[in-house]
């Protein structure tokens, strides 16, 4: 019987176990030696000045028997496995499994890039992600490293309101899977987004990594998931999205 995608994802998954607990190893002796302090971090971080880093935040909250969370953990795997190909050095947050608040400052600072994968819920995020955006970026603020103020200066009317971001360089993609259809945007005669945009829809969400001086790139949609699922057209179309970071 052929598997479908996300089964065999599920598949491949077992069988890479080594390879990726292999990466793991890799990336958290990376994480040492570059942490604040280290004086092999700071010679190690200098030669290697040119690897590439991305954050994967997998976003997904469960809901049994209604959102068990498969296709996005394998959209997560699939970011995971076609960066390492690309050459990038791969961390991973799974917000439902838990974190530590600093940690997370410090890979947002570790990354170039910082992909969220997430199921929209009630046309929003999972409420946990929210809760990891308010506690991360709150620490980030207090610490400095996120931002430097909202960007305003009293004797300086060029200084605009969210200009005042530390994480320059950096680069955000939201990607999304959602029951709406890809129709549902970009079409004034639609009843519920008259017009309204997928980056519109969800500019709250991506705003917060603007304001903190980060390039944020096109949201990446798998569109209409419940009522007509799409899975192989959207992992390719996400490959390709992924080939051009």
């Amino acid at each position: 019987m052929t598997k479908s995608p996300i089964e065999q994802n599920e598949a491949n998954d077992v069988a890479g176990l080594d390879r990726r607990e292999f990466i793991k190893v890799g990336l958290v002796m990376t994480a040492a030696a570059l942490s604040p302090g280290s004086a092999a971090g700071t010679a190690i971080g200098t030669a290697n000045i040119d690897i590439k880093r991305i954050l994967v935040i997998n976003a997904h909250q469960k809901y049994p028997g209604i959102s068990e969370g498969r296709l996005n953990r394998s959209l997560v795997n699939l970011i995971k496995e076609e960066m390492v190909k690309k050459g990038y050095e791969v961390q991973e947050t799974n917000i439902e499994q838990g974190y530590n608040v600093n940690d997370e400052v410090k890979k947002h600072i570790w990354a170039d890039i910082i992909i969220t994968q997430s199921p929209v819920f009630w046309f929003g995020m999972p409420w946990i992600y929210k809760k990891y955006v308010d506690e991360v970026f709150t620490a980030g603020m207090l610490q400095k490293s996120f931002i430097s103020g909202d960007g305003r200066i009293a004797d300086d009317s060029s200084r605009q309101y969210g200009s005042g971001g530390k994480l320059q360089g950096k680069k955000y993609v939201l990607s999304l899977t959602m029951n709406s259809p890809k129709q549902a945007f970009d079409d004034k005669n639609q009843k519920l987004h008259a017009g309204l945009s997928v980056d519109d829809v969800f500019h709250s969400t991506t705003a917060v990594y603007k304001f903190c001086g980060v390039d944020v790139l096109p949201i990446f949609g798998s569109y209409d998931v419940i009522q007509s699922p799409q899975v192989n057209n959207d992992m390719e179309r996400l490959k390709k999205y992924l080939a051009y970071l």
